[in-house]
């Protein structure tokens, strides 16, 4: 009778840990989602238009810490550079919310590097990475902040020199050219060849050179070849060999693809019960040209994300996130074109999907680009977002057509290179300072206030 009525017991505390286990997974609601082509605050159903600034981390720790109580200040000039003496934020705390506030913003988009949450082969977030991010959400989480979750990469992977995409998936991806002299390929080399990218020819074909710290997940910053060139953003670095074998095997069906929805299923599982984590950012200005297979990757990693958290908005975007394609091409072709017509069709009735986009002076004029974004929201039925671009210009075009925005970037969050005093990477380094990485300010793009 006793034994019987142990088991019982043990079976009842079983049942109430399922439960409660259950009940603590389920995700709570996001505070703002999307309503066919505009975003909406979730309990009222009133329009928003989201603003701020980007918190963008580009090396270890990939996150910025929530300790201190000053806002955000870089010195990053002519004169300290040419002294090594230059200043960095390494933090965004309650000061810095409340400065955002201050400035009538109420987003950002938060750097959630792939390399950096998921540096290891494994269906695991890093412990650390995780940590960080459930401290910067919980901050965001008491201050109505709402964040854009952005897997921000440049150039595609610190084996090309890069940033975003993880070591060990390059090495899954193009494991021949890992430590190896940077090439472009036919029909790449055409428009973007690698070796009139400034700096390559302090390495040029010099194979020593290029396999120092070959397979470091700091490659991009301890080579001396990729630190020649990658302290700009040349789109040259984007298409060399390597890259495009890696952003191949990304977007491809199999292997590679399934490793890219692993890791957004695995964000979302991590930012269930953050309702100011709104909005996902598949891929910072992906380097690719193969618009179907990036188009249909986006689909699987939005229905793995909406699998776990249903009202999650998810971006969808084009090579770059370029602004580009032509309005007139919307109207009279259809903004689908080399997409699969089932995926455009799903892009159609999807209640989440959004378009980010940014604009660095392509095209010339911002308010073509908000021409061209607009074309693309309206026969796809989703809202745009300017997730990233450098101008009062672009913020005031945004600003005006009712478009979320959010500026690059309230601090260069990173103290490596010459500029900072050619400290110890990693051991004695914050962030990555590559890949147009200055010009931080948590005062905004524009000279006067932003709201």
């Amino acid at each position: 009778m006793a034994q019987g009525s142990t088991v019982l017991a043990t079976v009842a505390t079983l049942v109430v840990m399922a439960t409660a286990w259950a009940f603590e997974a389920a995700p709570v609601p996001r505070r703002v989602v999307v309503r066919e082509q505009e975003f909406v605050v979730a309990a009222t159903g009133a329009p928003i238009v989201m603003r701020g600034p980007n918190v963008v981390v580009k090396g270890p720790p990939y996150l910025p810490s929530t300790d201190g109580n000053t806002v955000c200040n870089d010195v990053v000039d002519a004169t300290c550079s040419a002294l090594g003496n230059c200043t960095s934020c390494y933090t965004f705390n309650q000061a810095d919310i409340d400065n955002l506030k201050s400035r009538g913003w109420n987003a950002i988009r938060l750097g959630v590097v792939w390399a950096g949450a998921q540096p290891r082969d494994e269906d695991a977030l890093d412990p650390d990475f995780l940590a960080r991010l459930h401290r910067v959400l919980n901050l965001t989480d008491a201050n109505g902040i709402h964040v854009i979750l952005d897997n921000h990469g440049d150039m595609v992977g610190s084996a090309g020199c890069g940033n975003g995409v993880p070591m060990w998936f390059q090495k899954k991806a193009a494991p021949e050219l890992i430590g190896k002299p940077l090439e472009t390929k036919f029909p790449y080399s055409l428009v973007m060849p690698v070796d009139k990218v400034s700096g390559y020819s302090y390495c040029g074909t010099n194979e020593s050179m290029w396999a120092l710290h070959a397979g470091d997940p700091n490659y991009n910053l301890l080579n001396p070849c990729c630190q020649a060139m990658n302290s700009d953003n040349p789109g040259g670095l984007g298409y060399t060999t390597i890259s495009q074998a890696t952003m191949g095997y990304l977007i491809k069906k199999g292997p590679g693809r399934d490793d890219f929805v692993r890791y957004w299923r695995l964000l979302a599982e991590a930012v269930t019960q953050h309702p100011s984590a709104v909005g996902a950012e598949l891929m910072n200005e992906p380097m690719t040209i193969i618009r179907n297979e990036a188009f249909d990757t986006w689909r699987a990693c939005a229905e793995a994300i909406n699998a776990v958290i249903p009202d999650m908005s998810v971006a969808i975007c084009d090579t770059g996130e370029g602004a580009v394609l032509p309005a007139w091409v919307d109207k009279v072709i259809g903004g689908g074109i080399a997409i699969d017509p089932a995926t455009v069709a799903w892009i159609k009735q999807a209640t989440t999907l959004f378009y980010a986009w940014h604009w660095y002076g392509d095209p010339k004029n911002v308010d073509d680009a908000v021409k061209n974004v607009q074309a693309i929201g309206s026969e796809w039925n989703v809202p745009t977002f300017a997730t990233e671009f450098g101008s009062c210009e672009a913020w005031t075009a945004a600003e005006q057509a009712n478009i979320s925005h959010l500026y690059w970037h309230y601090s260069s969050y990173c103290n490596t290179g010459p500029w900072f005093g050619n400290r110890t990477v990693p051991t004695d380094t914050f962030g990555g300072c590559l890949l147009g990485w200055a010009g931080g300010s948590s005062k905004g793009v524009c000279s006067s206030p932003l709201n």
